[in-house]
C-alpha cells in the first residue's frame, strides 16, 4: 500500500534551526499523540527565543521578557498555535527528519478532511527559520510561495491548471473528493 502520510518539506538554513525544530516537534508529537497537552509555561520554555519572537502575546498571559511580534494580519498568537498543534488538529504526528543536506520533512497522518489546515504547520516550521517549500496535504502536492506581506500561496504541482491560491481560492468540494479518493487507494 502506498504511504498515505501527508508532509511538509522545508529548507534548513542552519543545523541549529533543524535541531530546535526537531526537539520542539517531538514535544508536540508526544502531547498530541498521547492526548496529554502541556501547559502554556511549558511551551514558553520549550520554544527557543528566536522562534518565540515571531509570535504575538497578549499582556495578560505568560510571555517572554523580550520584544515579540506585533499583532497584524499574518502574525500568529503563540498560544493559539500551540493549542492547534497539540489539541485541535485532527491528525497524528508521524516524524520530522532530514531527507538530504539542507532539506527536511515533517510527516503527519490526517484522520479526516479538513483536519485543521496547513497554515499552522507552515507557521510552526517557519518560526525556526526553516522555509517550507512543498506540501502534500492529502488533496495534492503543492509548492509554497511566500508573499511580501509574510503570507503564502500554494500552487498545485501535478495539475495542468497550476492553480495559485493567491489568485483564486481552491474549490473545497473538489479538494474533499481528492482526499476521499486518496484514502480509498
Amino acid at each position: 500500500m502506498k504511504n498515505q502520510n501527508c508532509y511538509i518539506e522545508f529548507d534548513i538554513p542552519l543545523e541549529k534551526s533543524y535541531e530546535d525544530l526537531y526537539s520542539t516537534f517531538e514535544h508536540i508529537k508526544e502531547a498530541k499523540n498521547t492526548g496529554r497537552p502541556k501547559e502554556d509555561n511549558f511551551w514558553l520554555k520549550t520554544f527557543p527565543n528566536y522562534s518565540l519572537s515571531t509570535f504575538y502575546f497578549s499582556d495578560d498571559e505568560p510571555r517572554p521578557n523580550f520584544k515579540t511580534a506585533e499583532l497584524d494580519e499574518v502574525t500568529w498568537h503563540f498560544y493559539s498555535l500551540t493549542n492547534l498543534l497539540q489539541t485541535d488538529y485532527d491528525i497524528e504526528y508521524i516524524d520530522c527528519f532530514k531527507i538530504s543536506t539542507g532539506k527536511g520533512r515533517l510527516e503527519y497522518y490526517p484522520f479526516g478532511y479538513p483536519y485543521g489546515g496547513v497554515t499552522g504547520l507552515i507557521v510552526f516550521i517557519s518560526s525556526f527559520g526553516c522555509k517550507p517549500t512543498t506540501i502534500d496535504d492529502g488533496t495534492g502536492v503543492y509548492s509554497i510561495t511566500f508573499l511580501e506581506n509574510g503570507d503564502f500561496s500554494l500552487t498545485e504541482i501535478n495539475s495542468s491548471q497550476k492553480q495559485d491560491s493567491a489568485q483564486q481560492p481552491f474549490d473545497a468540494v473538489e479538494l474533499l473528493k481528492k482526499f476521499v479518493n486518496r484514502l480509498k487507494k
